[in-house]
């Protein structure tokens, strides 16, 4: 038997949230991709000045334990897998995951939109950042990496929802997308999310990498270098063509250096979003990355799928949820299916 990643979700830092725990336990949902009869969890507090105090964690109704005991004093800054806790799961099947703390401002949580594969009881949540299970037979790892987009879960769920219907019981699955992160520079901007932001894509990147094993990466940044100067960032970090190239070309180094089998995606438009996010010039930029882009081994052309077949610096209707940055849940289910189409891992 070997211990195997089943899910991750990044944690980032939500420390300009009102207080978010209520008296009565924190609910969530996860489809867990492996069949097992073992499963541990991990608990993160990354970001918090003071101990988290989980007062109890259940799956399925089970009480989880750490180091024997059912309560948990987790010092700021640091991370605790628990005890192994025998438990028959089938492949795909629905885990209930109930957490509950003293904690009445935790800041290190965890975010989704698409309700496909984890279903929180709100919009920023406690819980299990990871989940091992253990297995007689190796499972792949598929990687979603990026910034809201894949965050959001619309397109990064569809493809590991049509991954575990079509593969069932075959792959681990991370979500490792941040809301607002940039490829090259970490959150800075006059936004109260900004501590949300997280550490540069390459930081991030290249720990996760180090961290846990990937065989499959699909990789979406470079949006918000584009679009955050200007809209809060300072203009003067909006980086050249050449400079993102750079950037991109160290994610493939990254892919390489850990084995890595890496899919690019193109760099979606834009236009139409929020004052000071598109300009001419970030236009020419992103079409300049795009074409470099093409010229690589196994681009997605995300941005040709998903652009207005009129003005391409637009997302089409059929993508857009509205602020002309990001997937609605339709659109997203639309390129989560194309990119498993695209990829065809086996």
């Amino acid at each position: 038997m070997q211990s195997t990643l089943a899910w991750r979700q990044m944690v980032t830092d939500f420390v300009n949230l009102p207080a978010t725990n209520l008296d009565q336990p924190q609910r969530l949902n996860i489809k867990l991709p492996l069949a097992t009869h073992q499963i541990r969890v991990q608990i993160a507090n990354d970001f918090d000045d003071q101990s988290l105090q989980l007062n109890e964690l259940t799956i399925n109704q089970q009480p989880v334990y750490w180091q024997g005991q059912s309560t948990l004093i987790l010092p700021a800054h640091q991370r605790r897998w628990s005890d192994w806790l025998s438990l028959p799961i089938v492949a795909n099947q629905w885990l209930t995951v109930t957490t509950a703390v003293t904690n009445s401002k935790p800041r290190t949580l965890m975010s989704t939109k698409s309700q496909t594969i984890i279903q929180p009881d709100r919009p920023y949540f406690l819980g299990p950042c990871a989940i091992e299970v253990t297995r007689e037979r190796p499972a792949k790892q598929l990687v979603c990496f990026g910034d809201s987009l894949t965050n959001q879960g619309y397109y990064s769920t569809a493809l590991m929802q049509k991954l575990m219907t079509e593969q069932p019981d075959s792959w681990g699955l991370t979500n490792g997308g941040i809301s607002g992160n940039r490829l090259l520079r970490d959150g800075h901007s006059t936004s109260p999310w900004v501590a949300s932001f997280g550490e540069a894509g390459l930081t991030r990147l290249q720990a996760l990498l180090a961290s846990q094993p990937v065989d499959e990466l699909v990789f979406m940044m470079g949006l918000n270098d584009l679009l955050h100067p200007g809209t809060g960032s300072p203009l003067n970090e909006l980086p050249t063509a050449l400079a993102m190239i750079a950037g991109l070309k160290q994610v493939q180094q990254l892919a390489t250096k850990y084995h890595v089998n890496l899919w690019m995606m193109t760099i979606t438009p834009f236009k139409g979003a929020n004052e000071g996010a598109w300009t001419p010039a970030k236009e020419i930029s992103r079409q300049t990355v795009n074409q470099w882009l093409l010229t690589q081994p196994q681009t997605l052309d995300v941005a040709k799928l998903v652009a207005d077949q009129q003005d391409d610096a637009y997302l089409a209707a059929a993508f857009d949820c509205g602020d002309h940055v990001h997937f609605s849940e339709a659109g997203g289910t639309v390129v989560g299916d194309w990119v498993y189409g695209q990829i065809q891992v086996n």
